[in-house]
């Protein structure tokens, strides 16, 4: 198997959730009545302004956080395949790089990747779940939201998914 070749021009979790943080904050401050760009603008328009921006910068931290949180597990892979580590997530990766078709990390299955978890017990169930709703989500972010989204319950926002990413990272070696 190839080298994964990093390009440490990742951002952290911590680092997507700072920036979401201070796009919000700058949109709340852009969007007020005395600004001269929204001149004309009624009230209730600056709000529906507003909202759609926020919800968008919502939509776009939510991509780059699931996105950093597949290589996160890509990385994970990588490392673990190479070092040889005796865990039995490690093992486990090692016998699935060996079918056929697993010449690289990026050949796996993220739901292939999310079960590992479950190999040794570092995510319940009900996390590994979550992750594969959440792609799903990922998958209809990317691809223009133009289909109605079929997960069940309430689609995901950043929060939860940045719980989630917290909790994974704690078990992921990415380093």
């Amino acid at each position: 198997m190839a080298r994964l070749m990093r390009s440490d021009e990742h951002k952290t979790f911590g680092d997507i959730s700072l920036l979401l943080s201070e796009r919000k904050d700058a949109l709340k401050c852009f969007c007020v009545c005395s600004n001269e760009y929204f001149r004309g603008y009624s009230e209730k328009e600056l709000k529906k302004h507003l909202a759609y921006h926020l919800q968008e910068a919502e939509y776009d931290a939510c991509l780059a956080l699931l996105a950093a949180i597949e290589a996160a597990f890509r990385l994970d892979f990588d490392y673990r395949h190479r070092a040889k580590r005796k865990d039995s997530r490690s093992s486990e990766i090692r016998r699935m790089s060996k079918l056929p078709r697993n010449d690289f990390s990026h050949d796996i299955a993220m739901s292939d990747l999310f079960d590992l978890l479950a190999v040794d017990g570092s995510a319940s169930g009900r996390t590994i779940n979550l992750l594969k709703v959440f792609f799903q989500y990922r998958h209809w972010l990317a691809h223009g939201r133009y289909w109605r989204l079929k997960i069940g319950g309430k689609k995901p926002n950043f929060s939860d998914i940045y719980q989630i990413a917290q909790a994974i990272g704690e078990v992921l070696i990415t380093n």
